[in-house]
């Protein structure tokens, strides 16, 4: 059901029909006998080819978007509306397959309100993490989605924002309006005493942003139909603004445009042993393709939700944010790893391992049970002995594999030579705050330093502050205390080097080059091979 249907289900926003295109869909109904389940494996990166978006475009400039957020807090001032969604469409080429992209995008995002839509030959690509409702044996469920925050890269940043959003005044105030929005709209559909919000202020990890939801639940009245129940809740109010109607009418006035699938909503409906069984999403996150002669016109819009509190450069910030989604690059599969000493029958600080696979585990959306991986662990402990090097990592879906390697102690009086890396860490990236099998940057640095005739190289980050070896955190000493590079820039804390900050025996602090210069002495070391001494050449 598209967004402009809403308008002809409601008296009061008839007047806005007239302005609808001729032709314009507004809701499109496909019927099958039975349903079929089908199980498949999502296509490897390499499988889905090269081709995507091409010549991406926004009709309308940020200057334009800002001034639509200024007129829609001037309604707000006025006290038209308690909050508005303000959103603006992007226009793309697709040189690839359609469902191949949908797959891409699906890499991107795991929901479980997907949905490929054929309509003709035209295509519906709707990635929504939002749940519009659920309806099973006269229950409705509702999940409004209202308040996001962009993910963090680092695993500290990223419950950091987490905390954030969960505290902002504005998007508590935005989530509340929604949620009693919704109270009142299944109030007049459910059984009286029987709406209930099992939660609020929840907060979604998805790729790129968290979300705050709201669940809303009730018990609908037996006499009302499911026409009845689409009339008075569709479209979302997560996606209209309070009061509805009114709010409707100024979204159009404000945006001049016709939103289309955007913002409507794909659902189910079937009648299993005579109850009525729906899921609808809300489509955000949603591709319109249109078929062309030599492909697909594509169009994907994105908005957020406007306040009084709202600032406007802000909410232009986030829009780019969400639109990342459609742009960025597919990340190549890949496994969180931990690299452990085993010596003895005894892992080397294990718990610091685990700990910091969790970490990265939620940062990413990889399940992790601890004690699988102790059990993974434990397999190998009860017929391996002597020294190891055991590679313990996590998949996707949540599994466990163990290697093993064996690995020979070094001279602990050594001194290893260290020489500058040429390529500098993109602080950006979240795979440098991590541990994991995408280590090509490393590898590629270690690989020009040993061809230096050194062991190893000291990486930079972008604002030239000194991060870590491609196998190794450094330490240094000056004026009797130990100090090693905070990270804040780009980098790996290993366990070893957390085990040394936790007993207070060496203090974080920003590193320059001249600083381990300068230094009276450096150390480089892992749990895996101990402190080692350092020599640093320059290049020549």
């Amino acid at each position: 059901m598209f967004f402009e249907a809403g308008y002809f289900l409601e008296p009061s926003l008839h007047h806005l029909t007239k302005d609808i295109s001729s032709g314009a869909i507004l809701l499109s109904i496909q019927v099958f006998g039975s349903k079929k389940k089908i199980s498949y494996q999502t296509p490897n990166l390499p499988f889905l080819g090269t081709g995507g978006i091409e010549e991406l475009s926004q009709p309308i400039s940020k200057e334009t978007y800002l001034s639509q957020i200024k007129n829609a807090q001037d309604h707000l001032q006025e006290g038209n509306s308690y909050e508005l969604n303000i959103s603006f469409e992007t226009n793309f080429k697709l040189n690839s397959d359609p469902f191949l992209f949908f797959q891409k995008l699906k890499r991107k995002q795991k929901t479980k309100y997907s949905v490929y839509f054929p309509l003709g030959e035209d295509i519906i690509l709707s990635l929504s993490p939002e749940l519009f409702w659920s309806v099973s044996r006269g229950k409705i469920t509702t999940k409004p989605m209202k308040g996001t925050a962009k993910r963090g890269i680092s695993y500290e940043e990223d419950l950091n924002l987490r905390n954030q959003l969960q505290t902002s005044e504005k998007e508590r105030a935005e989530n509340v309006m929604i949620t009693d929005l919704f109270r009142n709209d299944l109030g007049k559909i459910s059984k009286i005493g029987t709406v209930e919000v099992p939660s609020l202020f929840e907060t979604e990890a998805l790729d790129s942003v968290w979300q705050m939801t709201s669940e809303i639940e009730s018990e609908l009245l037996p006499e009302i139909s499911f026409s009845e129940m689409i009339t008075t809740l569709f479209p979302s109010g997560s996606v209209s603004g309070a009061p509805k109607i009114r709010s409707l009418e100024i979204i159009k006035d404000i945006e001049k445009r016709e939103r289309g699938i955007y913002t409507g909503s794909l659902f189910s409906l079937e009648n299993t042993e005579g109850n009525l069984e729906s899921l609808a999403n809300v489509s955000i996150r949603t591709v319109q393709l249109k078929k062309e002669q030599n492909g697909y016109n594509g169009s994907y819009s994105i908005g957020s939700g406007i306040t009084v509190l709202s600032d406007p450069e802000t909410e232009y910030e986030e829009c780019q944010s969400k639109l990342s989604f459609l742009t960025k690059e597919s990340i190549p599969d890949f496994e969180i790893l931990e690299t452990i000493r085993f010596f003895n029958g005894r892992f080397r600080f294990l718990n610091l391992h685990l700990n910091r696979m969790a970490r990265s585990a939620s940062r990413f959306g990889y399940p992790f049970d601890p004690v699988k991986a102790r059990e993974s662990l434990d397999s190998l402990s009860h017929v391996a002995s002597g020294l190891l090097r055991v590679r313990l990592l996590l998949n996707a879906k949540g599994e466990f594999k163990a290697e093993t390697y064996a690995y020979t102690r070094t001279d602990k009086r050594r001194k290893i030579s260290l020489t500058w890396a040429t390529k500098k860490i993109p602080s950006s990236d979240p795979f440098f705050y991590h541990k994991t099998t995408i280590r090509d940057f490393y590898s590629e640095s270690l690989k020009e330093a040993q061809e230096f005739g050194c062991e190893d190289a000291i990486l930079l980050a972008e604002d030239g502050t000194v991060s870590e070896t491609c196998v190794r955190n450094l330490f240094f000493r000056k004026e009797n205390q130990w100090f090693t590079p905070t990270l804040r820039s780009g980098g790996l804390a290993g366990t070893l080097r957390e085990k040394l900050i936790s007993k207070g025996w060496v203090k974080e602090t920003d590193c320059f080059p001249n600083d381990l210069i300068n230094s009276d002495y450096v150390l480089a070391g892992n749990s895996l091979r101990g402190l080692e001494r350092v020599k640093i050449r320059p290049w020549e």
